[in-house]
């Protein structure tokens, strides 16, 4: 019988093995589109919690009432959640297009088709939102 060669005979021999670590360049996500648009959808958490904590901020200070309150109105407020609107968007887009993927729904027995569930997902989408604005525009009145 011959003896055992190379990992083999490291791991007989009590030895931990050598582990492969593969090698990725910084830039590894500038590649390809895919990659690209991947990482910006990723990144759009970021300028949305940013937002988010603004919002905060905000309703604390209007806790103290209408006499020291003065909402945010600079033009970079505006122009920060202008781009963080355009990053909320491309964020749910990008997930609901996904759904079909996702979701695996039979209906009658039959599986539903994935542009079926995208579709719909965008309907509830749409009806959200068009229940969320009739009530912030009820309140506002």
């Amino acid at each position: 019988m011959t003896p055992p060669k190379g990992d083999q005979a490291a791991a007989s021999a009590g030895a931990a093995p050598r582990v492969y670590k593969t090698e990725m360049a910084r830039g590894w996500w500038l590649r390809r589109r895919h990659y690209f648009l991947y990482m910006v959808r990723e990144f759009t958490a970021v300028p949305m919690a940013l937002w988010l904590v603004w919002l905060l901020v905000e309703i604390h200070r209007a806790a103290s009432g209408p006499k020291g309150y003065y909402p945010a109105a600079s033009p970079a407020f505006i122009v920060f959640s202008v781009i963080c609107l355009g990053f909320a968007l491309y964020h749910s887009v990008t997930f609901l297009s996904l759904a079909g993927v996702i979701i695996h729904l039979k209906f009658m027995g039959k599986p539903v088709s994935p542009r079926a569930i995208v579709a719909a997902m965008f309907g509830l989408w749409l009806v959200a939102s068009v229940v969320i604005a009739a009530v912030l525009i009820g309140l506002a009145r």
